[in-house]
């Protein structure tokens, strides 16, 4: 009897700590599923269960999407709100280094020749102002734009008589790049020739809507048959590229002198 009432005792002892032994176990494993897995956290450790936590700022490191908001753009060296004030006309700014080209360049609304003869007071000037005219968009997203301005030295405003310095095979060779200011926009072309070319009116010529056409005079523009002529080394013109072409007098008023420039760069400003 007493040996029986041991065994009992004993296995009454075992049960006991196989239950003790099952409850630290389970302690331990609710633990560890608290501490590393994320099934049992709630909101108030920081984390929302089962997502991502929302992204609170961009960073833009590279790219042009101007829409992300830590993207700051620049200032426009132009005030195109000071200047229509002064004319509003006025829609684009070009300057080229090396020269004194910087002016505005204007477009009528109501005649293509408008600015031929006229200030930017509208009142006849024998200088006239640099001006495109209707054929051309205000944004210069055309396949070829045409900029026209007299050779006035000695006049006061040169306007475009530096182009004349593009004849010199060494300043063509130094001096490869000029830009044009828009609203939104400051657009950097490449001078890729400048030439003599004769007194056609370009936009009247061309189809530029054909893209054959485009092609053609592209070709042209690179391998040009009238001298003076220079023609940037290695440059190409591609189908799709927006071509400037700065037009003034020459001498024999039979010519002209085209100083032709690809658009390389656009950079969105305020």
């Amino acid at each position: 009897m007493k040996e029986s009432s041991e065994k009992k005792k004993g296995a009454k002892t075992a049960f006991i700590v196989s239950i003790i032994i099952f409850a630290v176990l389970l302690v331990a494993c609710f633990v560890y599923l608290y501490a590393f897995t994320p099934l049992f956290r709630s909101r108030g450790d920081g984390e929302a269960t089962g997502t991502v936590p929302p992204i609170t700022s961009v960073d833009v490191t590279s790219g042009d999407d101007t829409s992300a908001p830590d993207v700051v753009l620049p200032d426009n060296p132009v005030d195109f709100e000071a200047q229509r004030q002064i004319n509003d006309d006025i829609y684009a700014w070009i300057s080229i280094p090396g020269t004194n080209v910087d002016y505005p360049i204007l477009q009528s609304k109501v005649d293509d020749l408008f600015y031929l003869r006229r200030g930017l007071d509208k009142k006849y000037s024998v200088a006239g102002v640099l001006f495109t005219e209707s054929h051309n968009s205000l944004d210069f997203t055309d396949p070829v734009t045409v900029v026209y301005g007299h050779d006035m030295r000695g006049y006061g405003d040169d306007m475009f008589a530096d182009l004349h310095y593009f004849e010199n095979a060494e300043f063509f060779r130094d001096n490869e790049y000029f830009t044009i200011c828009i609203p939104g926009h400051v657009l950097t072309y490449r001078i890729v020739s400048a030439y003599k070319y004769d007194d056609r009116h370009i936009m009247n010529s061309f189809n530029f809507d054909d893209p054959d056409v485009v092609r053609e005079y592209f070709d042209y523009v690179m391998h040009p048959a009238m001298i003076p002529m220079n023609v940037r080394e290695g440059a190409t013109l591609a189908d799709g590229d927006k071509l400037v072409v700065l037009s003034t007098c020459m001498s024999d008023t039979s010519y002209r002198f085209l100083v032709n420039g690809v658009l390389i760069g656009d950079q969105p400003t305020k």
